[in-house]
């Protein structure tokens, strides 16, 4: 019994450690900026886009014909329990925005997703502008 009185106090302290560790994460992913493209400043091509956060990592293949988004496919997706947020990729091809809703219960990996997507289409915009 003396032993397991002794242990109360650091098992407190991991799991008060744990609960602060993930108010942080989940303010990681609140200061991740969203920002929608302009898709008729875009090159046509495949693009490699990626975003990592401390929890989620994400790596994105996003392909532009004519102006639109014609297919996206995610390459990396260490997530732990976000893997239902890879279904947003279908709303921002419908959409054709990035301005699509977080999959409930994923928002964390939604928002690296968004934010891999339109890294890759930055790099189709700028693509285009070396173009010109």
């Amino acid at each position: 019994m003396i032993q397991t009185r002794k242990s109360w106090p650091v098992l407190l302290s991991v799991i008060f450690s744990l609960i602060l560790g993930s108010c942080n994460f989940m303010e990681e992913f609140d200061h991740i900026e969203i920002v929608d493209p302009d898709l008729s400043k875009t090159a046509d091509g495949t693009w490699i886009g990626a975003w990592n956060t401390t929890l989620v990592k994400v790596q994105v293949s996003v392909d532009t014909a004519d102006h639109r988004i014609s297919q996206i496919t995610i390459l990396r997706h260490d997530c732990g329990r976000g893997k239902p947020a890879e279904a947003i990729v279908d709303r921002v091809v419908e959409a054709q925005s990035l301005k699509v809703d977080a999959v409930s219960g994923a928002t964390g990996s939604s928002r690296v997703i968004l934010r891999a997507i339109q890294d890759a289409l930055e790099k189709a915009a700028a693509e285009k502008m070396e173009r010109l």
